[in-house]
């Protein structure tokens, strides 16, 4: 294998370089990737596992995940799961301790190459105590080289299940356009008149108000009579949002979507028209299936997490402040007329 990259947009050792010269993809048996996250960030990396598994078509591929987020996992791309714990599984008060960690860590087999797609504390720990013989991450700071043989920049402004690609593409690989998640046969879609409202997120501070939600569907379900406009609760009791619906129940066109299991909610966006949340797992999981969105952003950059394919729209002020209703609700009828008429 030969790398794909000029002086600057990338770092790769000596020893990688030597590694690469006496290689093939076939040759590839074994290959860890380091994912420590949630279900939206299980969905952005989906394109990258595909073309993972093509490129290097004889490996093994074992996914290293937070015990604590394991919602989601891609089990249909992957081989094996290894597990790290941040909090005692015994009492999530508690966290691990160090040599916890390094016990778990440690217990990831031997690997031809691992990919971490985390650049955190704890994937560092899995990296260092690794005896892969290629180990590919993220340069976000120079003490990144004595972790990685290989490391690509990560630009905010590309979309993450690109950007992920970039460590296929460096090694040769063709970057799947547009972007595979691998559910056209598990999810397929069926045209509804549903467009789907998710006032939840990861933190508090990411979600949009409840009153602005409670006028945009009110709003919407005026404009669009003959669709249905659906509330979806989270799992958590935060996220029942019945001071949205309570308001609106004596609309006969919206409604509110009790907590499903997972390949049903998937299947449900999937059968949507339009998913409209702030940024968070649910809306990445809409993206998969190839539903519209449109997203709400105000304490994150949008572009990162924005496909341009002409499908999803993202809704921030320059400023980064909360967004106006009338601005999510121009972009959501702008998005609606561009792809439905």
């Amino acid at each position: 294998m030969k790398l794909n990259f000029r002086r600057g947009s990338a770092f790769a050792s000596k020893k990688a370089k030597a590694y690469l010269d006496t290689i093939n993809p076939q040759d590839i048996k074994n290959i860890a990737v380091i994912r420590h996250a949630a279900i939206g960030d299980f969905m952005n990396i989906r394109p990258f596992l595909i073309n993972l598994r093509e490129f290097f078509s004889n490996a093994k591929v074992t996914l290293s995940v937070n015990r604590s987020s394991m919602y989601g996992i891609p089990k249909d791309l992957i081989d094996d799961i290894h597990i790290m714990d941040k909090d005692n599984p015994n009492d999530r008060t508690k966290k691990t301790t160090f040599f916890q960690r390094i016990k778990q860590a440690r217990q990831l087999p031997q690997q031809d190459i691992v990919f971490d797609l985390t650049d955190s504390s704890l994937s560092l720990l899995v990296i260092f105590f690794s005896t892969a013989k290629l180990k590919i991450g993220y340069p976000y700071r120079s003490l990144r080289r004595v972790f990685y043989d290989i490391a690509t920049l990560r630009s905010d402004f590309v979309v993450e299940a690109e950007s992920t690609q970039h460590m296929l593409n460096l090694l040769g690989s063709k970057k799947l356009t547009p972007l595979e998640y691998g559910y056209e046969e598990k999810h397929p879609k069926v045209d509804k008149k549903k467009i789907i409202y998710f006032a939840g997120a990861s933190t508090a501070d990411k979600c949009w108000e409840k009153r602005k939600y409670q006028d945009l569907i009110n709003k919407l379900s005026d404009k669009y009579p003959d669709y249905e406009h659906i509330i979806l609760q989270g799992l958590h009791d935060h996220e029942k949002f019945l001071e949205i619906y309570e308001p609106l129940n004596q609309k006969k066109n919206v409604k509110l979507q009790a907590v499903m299991e997972l390949d049903d909610a998937m299947q449900f966006l999937a059968n949507s028209r339009c998913v409209i949340s702030n940024d968070t797992g649910v809306r990445n999981m809409a993206i998969a299936v190839e539903t519209p969105t449109v997203g709400i952003f105000f304490t994150t950059g949008a572009f990162r997490y924005w496909p341009r394919d002409g499908k999803h729209s993202c809704v921030f002020n320059l400023e980064y402040s909360s967004p106006s209703l009338e601005d999510v609700f121009e972009s959501t009828t702008d998005l609606i007329y561009k792809i439905y008429g």
